[in-house]
């Protein structure tokens, strides 16, 4: 019986048109919902008592272990950054339900200030990624086990209801990944190079993607932990 093996573009479009199309729909996406993002980032390295981006690496990291552990895409770590990044560096004005607007206040300010809350908002962020993007979801009660019980189930669903009204329930953005192979199907009809060479390619583009995850100052995106989190004492 012969095997069929996928080949690396087999991951890409064909469709040129509908992938500028798309690709185009996600940059003006974006556009509209970094325009109300605090200008200079949400960070102040200069203010003692702000998190830093190093307490956002050492979370990265840990989401990274926790995905490859339970063999999930490490795309989805950039998809919870990403809702961390967006919920702390909006404004009050954008929130769409304003009976909501103080209390995502409220805790964006606690998260910037407080290791432990913002701790918490990234492993929530997390547990929603995992839920939006991935085939099988973990329950809270799993979640909290696997997260060594740092966190109660009622804590975790309490900063999902906060986090989702914060992004007025957008949490399906676009990944980098998924730019990425946008633009590598557009070129695709151009380049006549062997799949191993897009093979290299693609794999190249994840390893950068993840290295840009980890580095608030080059995405504003905010790696080394053990191998179970903690609460910050």
């Amino acid at each position: 019986m012969k095997v069929l093996t996928m080949q690396p573009t087999d991951s890409l479009s064909r469709d040129t048109v509908a992938v500028a199309d798309t690709l185009a729909a996600i940059i003006k996406r974006e556009q509209f919902a970094t325009s109300s993002w605090h200008e200079d980032g949400y960070l102040n390295h200069s203010d003692p008592t702000m998190i830093t981006a190093d307490d956002g690496k050492k979370l990265v990291d840990w989401c990274y272990l926790f995905v490859d552990h339970c063999q999930l895409s490490r795309a989805t770590v950039a998809s919870a950054m990403d809702m961390v990044d967006q919920f702390l560096s909006i404004t009050s004005t954008s929130i769409s339900n304003s009976a909501d607007a103080g209390a995502v206040r409220a805790v964006s300010d606690e998260a910037l200030r407080d290791q432990s809350k913002f701790q918490l908002l990234t492993v929530t962020a997390l547990y929603v990624a995992i839920k939006v993007n991935e085939r099988v979801a973990l329950s809270s009660d799993l979640f909290v086990e696997m997260c060594s019980r740092a966190y109660t189930v009622e804590e975790i669903e309490d900063m999902e209801r906060v986090l989702l009204s914060g992004l007025s329930w957008r949490c399906h953005a676009p990944t980098a990944h998924q730019v990425g192979l946008s633009i590598l199907s557009l070129i695709l009809p151009y380049v006549d190079i062997p799949e191993a060479s897009w093979g290299f390619l693609m794999d190249e583009m994840k390893y950068l993607i993840e290295l840009d995850v980890l580095d608030y100052y080059t995405t504003y995106k905010h790696c080394r932990s053990g191998g179970h989190i903690q609460r910050y004492r």
